[in-house]
C-alpha cells in the first residue's frame, strides 16, 4: 500500500473530513485495488455498492442502497462499472462517517465516456436501445472530479491482478501539488454542548422545537443532510413526552424516513416500546400516520411533528397546518431523493399567509463530519444538489413579451454550465420530487427533449417532454394481456392495458413529464406558451396528441384544461403522500388522436359514474366537475313527469333519486349549459353522484337536509327548462310528441 495513505487516514481522522478517491483503469484491476486498500485500513463498517466484489466484500446493488439511509460506515466503494446511478451515489455518500474515504471505480476518464453502462438499459425506452443514451451525465462527472482539488486520482499503470506500486507516486504528487486543498484543520475535542446531542446545532435546534410547540407557533426546520435533523425531533419528542400527556403523531413520505426519530426517541426513554411506527411510554405516545390519513382525519391530538416535509406536496401541508395548532416542518434542503428548494419557497409564502407569526431554523453543523466537508462539497456539484434557478430579482426585470421560445439542443448544458444550473435548480423548485436520477435523465435520455422559455441570458420556463406510442404490435397484445410492462410509455400503457384501447399502440404521443415557471413570473402565460409552442412543433412532426399524468388537484386541472387537454382517465387509489387521484389528460393534434381521445373520455364517463359512489366517492367535487366528461341524456315522458313531481310539487327525493340520478349523469357541461350555480353543481355531485349522507354535505353547505332538497328541487326544474327547450340535450324528445 502506498505510505502516504496512513497520514492521509490519520489527518482526515482528526478533522473529521472525508475524500473521495477516484481509481481509474480496468474493472478487475480498480477492485482489486480498492480491496487492498480497504484491507490496510483496517475498516470494518463498509460498504460496497455494484454487481460484483473480491472476496471477502459483500456488493450490495444501487437499488438497495436506499435501505442504508441512517446507518454510519467507514468507507464506500461505488464501483461505477456496474452503472452510475445517481440516487444511490447520493445516497451512499451520506453514510459514510468523518474521516472515512469513498472509492470511485470508473474507466479512464478519457474512456469513461465511451463505457457501456449497464444504467444505460434503464435510460433506454423502445424504440431506442442502450447505444442511443448520451453521454452527457458522465462528461459532467468526469469535468467536475478532473477540477476538485481534494479529489485523489489514481490511475492504472501496472497489471490488473497485482499491486500498481505506480499509486505511491500518484498520492505523493497529490499531496505535494498547489492546487489540492488547504491544510486540514484538526477539530477541537472541546464542546459547548451536552449528550444526548451530538452538535450545538441540534441542542439550539431542540430548544427552539419545544418552545415553539409551547407557544402554539408553526417552526420551519430545515438542514443539509447529516446535520442530525430527524433525530432532534426524536429527542424533541421524548422531552415533550416527559413534561406532557397525551399524543406526538408524526408524518413523512415513509415510515422508513423516521428510523432515526424513533431510535433517538428509544435511547431517550428506554422504558418505552416501539412496534410498528408507534411508540408507547407511561406518559403517552408517538405515532406515525401517512399524511392521507392526517389529511382525512385520523389521529387524536394538537401536536404534529412533519418530517422531510419537501418531499409531501404543498396543498397537503397547507391542509396539515389548518389542522393542526402545534406543527412543526422539518425538511432537507439539498437532498437525494427529493428536494426542499420547492417547500422552502412556495410553501413559506403559504405559511406567511396563514401564520405570520412562524419560525424558522436551519440547521447548519454536520454531526457526522467537518463544516466544508470536501466530499459534501463535491456531490453537491457532481449530482447538481444545490443547483439555483435565476435570482428573482434579475427576472423580475425582464420583459414578459421579450422573452424567446426554443426546443434546446441538450449540448448546450454542457457548453454553459451555468445554463444547466439554472434549468435543473428550476426543476428542483417546482417539483417536490425531483431527485438526482432526474439530472441524468435530463441531459442522457434519448426520447427527452427539452422546451426552454429564456430572455436576457435568463432561463425562466422549461417543459420536458417524453415520446411515447408507436408500439410494435406483438408488445401491445403482451400488454393488453398483462404479461409485459415496458420502460416509458405510461399513456399509451394505460390505456391498452387499463381500458382496453388497442388503438393507441400505433398512435404517436408526447408527454409532458414537467412544466415548470420562475416564480418570479408565475401567472405570465409563460407555461401557456411553451405548451401552444410545443403542440405546433408537434403537429409538424406528425404527432397525434399531447398528454399528461399527475395527481389531480383543482388548480392543476383548470390549467390543463385551460390550455386545451381533457381528461381520459383517473386511477382509483389516492396518493399516501400527496393524498391525490392520477390523471391521465390529452390534447388531440389529428383525426386519429382527436378519436382514441373520445374513446377514452366515453369510457372514463362510464367508470366515473359507476365509481363516484364507492371507490371516488371521496373525490373533490370541483374535481369531479372539471374531469366528468358529458353526454346527451334521453329521458321517456313518464321519467319526465316523475321529475316535474318533484321539482314542482312535493314528491319525496327518495322516491325519485334514481331518475334525478339519470337526470344528473349529463354531466357538468350540461349542468353550466343550463345555468346552474357552482354551488347547486356540487350538491348534485355530492348526493347524487357520491351518494353522501344528508349529514355529510350539510357540513359544507348553508342549512341541513329540508334546505338542501330544496336546492335540489330547483336544480332539477332548470335542468327539465334546458333539456325541453334542447340546450341541455338536443336529442332529448319527449314521447308524448309526435
Amino acid at each position: 500500500m502506498p505510505d502516504m495513505l496512513p497520514s492521509l487516514l490519520d489527518a482526515n481522522a482528526r478533522a473529521r473530513r472525508r475524500q473521495l478517491v477516484w481509481l481509474q483503469g480496468d474493472a478487475d484491476w480498480a477492485r482489486q485495488q480498492a480491496a487492498a486498500m480497504l484491507a490496510a485500513t483496517g475498516w470494518q463498517q463498509l460498504l460496497w455498492v455494484g454487481a460484483e466484489a473480491p472476496s471477502p466484500y459483500e456488493p450490495v446493488k444501487a437499488a438497495e442502497v436506499q435501505r442504508r439511509l441512517g446507518s454510519e460506515t467507514d468507507a464506500v466503494v461505488f464501483d461505477a462499472f456496474a452503472g452510475f446511478n445517481p440516487n444511490a451515489f447520493g445516497q451512499s455518500v451520506g453514510t459514510i462517517r468523518g474521516g472515512g474515504l469513498m472509492f470511485l471505480l470508473t474507466p479512464k476518464a478519457a474512456d469513461w465516456c465511451c463505457y457501456a453502462d449497464p444504467e444505460h438499459h434503464r435510460l433506454a425506452v423502445l424504440p431506442y436501445a442502450p447505444a442511443d443514451v448520451g453521454h452527457r451525465f458522465v462528461r459532467h462527472l468526469v469535468r467536475t472530479l478532473s477540477a476538485d482539488a481534494d479529489v485523489i486520482p489514481v490511475l492504472q499503470s501496472g497489471s490488473a491482478f497485482q499491486f500498481d506500486a505506480h499509486i505511491e507516486s500518484q498520492f505523493e504528487s497529490y499531496f505535494q501539488s498547489p492546487q489540492r486543498g488547504s491544510p486540514l484543520p484538526v477539530e477541537s475535542a472541546v464542546t459547548d454542548w451536552k449528550a444526548p446531542y451530538r452538535s450545538l446545532d441540534q441542542q439550539r435546534a431542540v430548544a427552539a422545537v419545544l418552545q415553539a410547540l409551547e407557544d402554539a407557533t408553526p417552526l420551519v426546520l430545515t438542514a443539509d443532510r447529516g446535520r442530525g435533523k430527524s433525530a432532534a425531533l426524536g429527542l424533541a419528542a421524548a422531552r415533550w413526552l416527559e413534561h406532557h400527556d397525551g399524543q406526538v403523531l408524526v408524518t413523512a413520505p415513509g415510515l422508513d424516513a423516521l428510523d432515526a426519530l424513533f431510535e433517538r426517541l428509544q435511547a431517550s426513554l428506554p422504558d418505552g416500546q416501539l412496534s410498528a411506527g408507534i411508540f408507547t411510554h407511561p406518559r403517552g405516545s408517538v405515532r406515525y400516520l401517512t399524511p392521507d390519513r392526517l389529511v382525512h382525519g385520523d389521529g387524536d391530538g394538537e401536536l404534529l411533528l412533519v418530517d422531510e416535509a419537501a418531499a409531501i406536496p404543498a396543498p397537503v401541508l397547507s391542509r396539515l397546518l389548518a389542522r393542526f395548532s402545534r406543527i412543526l416542518f422539518a425538511s432537507t434542503l439539498h437532498g437525494y431523493e427529493g428536494t426542499g428548494r420547492g417547500f422552502a419557497v412556495r410553501f413559506r409564502r403559504e405559511l406567511q399567509r396563514r401564520a405570520p407569526a412562524w419560525r424558522s431554523f436551519e440547521m447548519s453543523q454536520p454531526v457526522r463530519w467537518c463544516a466544508n466537508d470536501p466530499l459534501e462539497q463535491l456531490s453537491f456539484r457532481l449530482l447538481l444538489l444545490d443547483a439555483e434557478p435565476a435570482l428573482a430579482a434579475v427576472v423580475r426585470s425582464i420583459p414578459v413579451p421579450q422573452l424567446s421560445y426554443q426546443r434546446l439542443d441538450r449540448e448546450q448544458l454542457l457548453q454553459q454550465p451555468t445554463l444547466l444550473e439554472q434549468l435543473f435548480g428550476l426543476l428542483v423548485l417546482a417539483h417536490y420530487r425531483t431527485t438526482p436520477g432526474d439530472l441524468r435523465i435530463l441531459l442522457d435520455s434519448p426520447n427527452l427533449s427539452v422546451w426552454v422559455a429564456c430572455g436576457q441570458q435568463q432561463l425562466v420556463g422549461a417543459l420536458l417532454v417524453v415520446e411515447e406510442g408507436g408500439l410494435p404490435a406483438d408488445l401491445t397484445q403482451a400488454i393488453y394481456e398483462g404479461r409485459r410492462r415496458p420502460p416509458g410509455h405510461l399513456i399509451p400503457q394505460a390505456l391498452i392495458g387499463q381500458d382496453g384501447l388497442l388503438e393507441a399502440a400505433g398512435l404517436r404521443c408526447l408527454r409532458v413529464m414537467r412544466i415548470a415557471t420562475h416564480p418570479a413570473l408565475e401567472r405570465h402565460g409563460i407555461a401557456s406558451r411553451l405548451l401552444t409552442e410545443l403542440a405546433g412543433w408537434a403537429r409538424q412532426q406528425r404527432v397525434d396528441y399531447l398528454g399528461t399524468c399527475f395527481g389531480m388537484t383543482s388548480d392543476l386541472l383548470a390549467f390543463w384544461r385551460r390550455n386545451g387537454y381533457e381528461s381520459m382517465r383517473l386511477g382509483t387509489v389516492r396518493d399516501p403522500v400527496g393524498g391525490t387521484f392520477a390523471g391521465i389528460l390529452a390534447c388531440a393534434l389529428s383525426p386519429a388522436g382527436a378519436g382514441l381521445v373520445a374513446a377514452a373520455r366515453q369510457r372514463l364517463r362510464t367508470i366515473m359514474l359507476h365509481q363516484l359512489a364507492a371507490q371516488l366517492a371521496e373525490l373533490e367535487a370541483d374535481l369531479v366537475l372539471g374531469l366528468l366528461p358529458s353526454a346527451p341524456v334521453e329521458l321517456q315522458h313518464s321519467e319526465r313527469l316523475e321529475l316535474e313531481m318533484f321539482a314542482r310539487h312535493n314528491r319525496a327525493f327518495e322516491s325519485c333519486e334514481a331518475t334525478l340520478w339519470k337526470l344528473c349523469s349529463g354531466g357538468p357541461e350540461c349542468w353550466q349549459q343550463a345555468g346552474l350555480a357552482p354551488a347547486a353543481q356540487r350538491l348534485l355531485v355530492w348526493k347524487l353522484l357520491q351518494r353522501r349522507r344528508w349529514e355529510d354535505i350539510a357540513l359544507h353547505s348553508d342549512g341541513g337536509r329540508r334546505a338542501l332538497v330544496r336546492s335540489l328541487r330547483l336544480s332539477a326544474g332548470q335542468l327539465l327548462r334546458a333539456s325541453s327547450i334542447g340546450i341541455m340535450d338536443g336529442r332529448c324528445q319527449d314521447e308524448a310528441q309526435p
